[in-house]
């Protein structure tokens, strides 16, 4: 049986929703929209919308993944495209901290952390700061602000200065088909891949400086003569760009440490191996100082992969108590890994809690909470 949303009005609501993200390789914003998308189209009826996806026309101006094209379709390019394809819809949904400088359509603006505004090294050109500046202001123009978390949202209050009534804290979600492998298939798969055959800790989340992988594998060092002997710690992805300031090179750090048999770099992996990845792991690990959402432990823990996080903004919100949440330090990290690598009785008290706690995160709600913010924004 369905039920419609309380929020919902009798007569449907037309969304118009950016949907530029979809034409770029995955990242945290795509993976955002194609999941939130597709739960609000799956259930458009029940909860009074009527979706329309807005994307860019391929063209010499508008050419996905180009500086230009981000900038020109951010400030102008949304709106005509909207009024393109859709009409003057009830509600213009943005699904990152950008607003076109004129919308007839009253806008819901997703701001998912507050990065670029906070650290200098993601806004080191002066082509950065203009658009960050201008984004700030258009984003101020939004009806209402979603949030992925109320870390997040106590920041972008804070420091883009919105009223903290006109943001909403709406938790994000795991890929639901990220689960358990009780079959062994994924072990298989990570040690013909990577020659991992026993246990070890995995990190997929970004080569970002503040995401402090230096750090964490210094303090796999520190830990590895209390751990198995054929413990390892397996980093997935590849670093963006060749720029260091953002992306510190982590195979000096490994050389530096002797642990070029025990650090794993896998570079980039498909979407099949990332998850076989995410299930063979023992443990999942992420000592980040920044993170508006903290998805990659979430997406361990639907696997029934415990986490040890930093206790860092919204890290904590997420993991609960189904993880360690330690202390960013070498000291701190590396007792960690000992416990959830060496105690077995933890590692699966919290296996059973990773996955009750990130069943409570699901796209279903994530979309009806949405659904609430776009028809009180229709009527504000």
């Amino acid at each position: 049986m369905t039920h419609r949303n309380p929020e919902s009005p009798s007569n449907r609501i037309t969304i118009a929703f950016d949907a530029s993200f979809l034409a770029l390789p995955a990242s945290g914003i795509g993976t955002y929209v194609r999941n939130l998308s597709a739960a609000l189209i799956a259930r458009q009826d029940a909860l009074g919308l009527e979706m329309r996806l807005v994307e860019p026309k391929p063209g010499r101006i508008f050419q996905p993944g180009h500086k230009v094209h981000r900038f020109l379709w951010d400030a102008v390019g949304a709106t005509p495209a909207m009024l393109r394809q859709v009409g003057k819809p009830d509600v213009l949904h943005l699904p990152q901290m950008s607003a076109p400088i004129w919308s007839p359509s009253p806008m819901v603006v997703t701001i998912h952390d507050v990065i670029p505004l906070v650290l200098d090294d993601y806004r080191a050109s002066r082509a950065m700061r203009t658009y960050l500046s201008l984004m700030v202001r258009t984003s101020k123009r939004a009806r209402y602000v979603i949030a992925p978390s109320e870390a997040a949202r106590a920041d972008i209050a804070r420091i883009v200065g919105i009223d903290a009534e006109r943001i909403v804290a709406i938790p994000e979600a795991a890929d639901p088909a990220l689960v358990p492998d009780p079959t062994g298939q994924a072990r298989q798969i990570v040690a013909q891949r990577w020659g991992v055959t026993g246990p070890y800790l995995f990190n997929i989340g970004g080569f970002d400086r503040r995401k402090n992988l230096p750090l964490t594998i210094e303090a796999f060092a520190a830990a590895l003569p209390q751990l198995p002997d054929d413990a390892k710690l397996v980093i997935g992805g590849a670093p963006h760009s060749g720029n260091e300031m953002i992306f510190p090179p982590l195979a000096p750090v490994i050389r530096q440490f002797g642990l070029d048999d025990r650090v794993v770099l896998t570079g980039r992996v498909s979407d099949e191996d990332r998850m076989a990845l995410y299930q063979a792991a023992t443990g999942y690990i992420t000592a980040s100082s920044y993170e508006g959402f903290g998805l990659t432990p979430l997406e361990a823990m639907a696997c029934g992969v415990p986490a040890i996080v930093a206790n860092r903004t919204s890290l904590p919100e997420v993991v609960g108590d189904a993880g360690l949440i330690v202390e960013p330090s070498v000291d701190d990290l590396a007792s960690a890994m000992v416990s959830l690598l060496t105690e077995s009785e933890l590692h699966s008290d919290l296996a059973r809690r990773s996955l009750e706690r990130a069943s409570q995160f699901t796209w279903d709600a994530a979309a009806e909470r949405t659904a609430a913010v776009y028809h009180r924004a229709s009527r504000t």
